[in-house]
């Protein structure tokens, strides 16, 4: 299956708004703070980014409604193709599976996972390169985020 230029533009601004949405509302009910103690909460970074997500998905809508008030259709241009609607999903479901669990695993901990689990279903990387660049990744988010600018960070069972 194919999908022409604008429809492909609906559905992704729709999953834009939705998955904007989606992290905006995970994130209020893991009770993740914006502000604690007057710094930057654990629920900082996912606020913004579902903001910044949702607000791409409204541009984009605005962006073919004006397009087509205009009358500048390309019906006959694809957009994309089953492969990266499949890769979208899967970063779609990814997320989620961080914002979820988070708050029982750790959040360094879930986007190590997450990379990993990327990196094997998408970039078919050997284990022994998925390994290493997942805990280089977390290494290096624990060292800017937690020692250097001390953002508290939801921990799981490993402490960070």
């Amino acid at each position: 299956m194919k999908f022409r230029a604008q429809l492909g533009d609906l559905i992704l601004s729709i999953l834009a708004i939705a998955g904007g949405l989606a992290i905006l509302v995970l994130t209020r009910l893991q009770g993740l703070q914006l502000v604690k103690s007057g710094k930057m909460g654990p629920g900082f970074f996912p606020t913004i980014c579902g903001i910044a997500i949702a607000a791409c998905g409204i541009m984009l809508l605005a962006e073919l409604w004006y397009s087509r008030k205009k009358g500048n259709t390309s019906e006959d241009k694809l957009l994309f193709n089953t492969n990266e609607l499949r890769n979208l999903l899967i970063f779609a479901v990814l997320g989620a599976m961080v914002l979820l669990l988070s708050k029982y695993l750790g959040l360094l901990t879930c986007l190590g996972l997450c990379v990993a689990a990327y990196l094997k279903i998408q970039g078919k990387e050997s284990w022994k390169k998925t390994i290493l660049i997942s805990v280089s990744m977390v290494a290096f988010l624990y060292a800017v985020f937690v020692l250097f600018l001390h953002v508290p960070v939801p921990k799981g069972p490993l402490g960070f």
